[in-house]
């Protein structure tokens, strides 16, 4: 199996959000309403994947760049929300009260991207030299499997780092599910989640953009009329990762209902209230600059 994959730089800042379901107890809706919200949000930009292995191949040889394109697509969004799979539900009701809030569009891989999972197997099936197990299911050769693995994930990873590249500002959902105190060093935090890993790492290596570069970008504007992941680690391994979050800005509820409270519905962009708190200088010079 040949496989051949073809690879902006953009992010102005990001946040290490540390928030529990309790927030959402003071908020108009519920928690539950919040999270229907996000799901329906998110569900609307889901990414439609029918078409089989076969008729990604041309010359024997599987488009993996058209295949990324279709199971994980770039979308338009503001936020990033970095999320540990336990914690889907918060990010759904987050992503629920930041669209209702702000109407601001978020991402969330699991909501919207095609499960690698069910790509994995159409591959295996495909490629794997799969055969009958005398005892029941069905065995794959090995080192086909890796090789498969191999290429998902890699088409994965660069998918929710081009994602990271595109959107505004990253949200990293901090909890005791993504983010935990290095037992040996506490001043070291630590993932258990390749994903998480993968994401922070790219949002502390993107190259930032000054925040007048996102203002009346036309795939950016919004008008103010208007997954489960696969992993390849057995489950009986646990990898921990030194997670780089110090050039996240730490957030936690308080900002949240701050920002709620600042938002003026005559600014089309909701999250200069945010940014006023850290970038002021930024923020002002922006809008001097658009008259806005």
């Amino acid at each position: 199996m040949l496989l051949y994959i073809s690879y902006k730089k953009i992010m102005f800042a990001g946040f290490n959000l540390s928030i529990g379901k309790s927030f959402f107890d003071s908020e108009p809706k519920s928690y539950e309403d919040y999270q229907a919200i996000g799901v329906n949000h998110l569900s609307s930009q889901k990414a439609v994947y029918e078409r089989t292995v076969e008729e990604y191949i041309v010359n024997k040889i599987v488009d993996g760049s058209k295949v990324q394109e279709d199971w994980f697509p770039e979308i338009s969004a503001d936020i990033f929300l970095s999320h540990a799979h336990a914690d889907k539900e918060l990010a759904n009701a987050l992503a629920g009260w930041l669209n209702d809030t702000f109407r601001l569009e978020c991402f969330v891989d699991s909501n919207i991207w095609g499960y690698a999972g069910s790509l994995l197997e159409s591959l295996n099936i495909k490629y794997s030299d799969k055969r009958s197990n005398p005892t029941g299911g069905n065995l794959y050769n090995h080192e086909s499997c890796n090789k498969v693995s191999q290429h998902v994930n890699i088409m994965l990873n660069i998918a929710l780092q081009k994602m990271v590249d595109k959107v505004e500002t990253v949200f990293l959902l901090n909890t005791s599910n993504s983010i935990k105190i290095s037992e040996d060093d506490k001043t070291v935090n630590k993932t258990y989640s390749p994903w998480i890993y993968s994401e922070l790492v790219c949002s502390e290596i993107v190259n930032k953009k000054p925040l007048h570069y996102y203002r009346y970008n036309t795939e950016l504007y919004h008008s103010f009329n208007e997954s489960q992941k696969f992993s390849a680690l057995d489950e009986s391994m646990t990898i921990s990762y030194n997670a780089p979050i110090k050039h996240l800005i730490e957030i936690d509820e308080t900002i949240l209902v701050k920002w709620s409270k600042d938002y003026c519905y005559n600014n089309p962009f909701a999250l200069d209230m945010l940014y006023k708190v850290f970038f002021p200088e930024e923020v002002i010079k922006t809008q001097e600059h658009y008259k806005y």
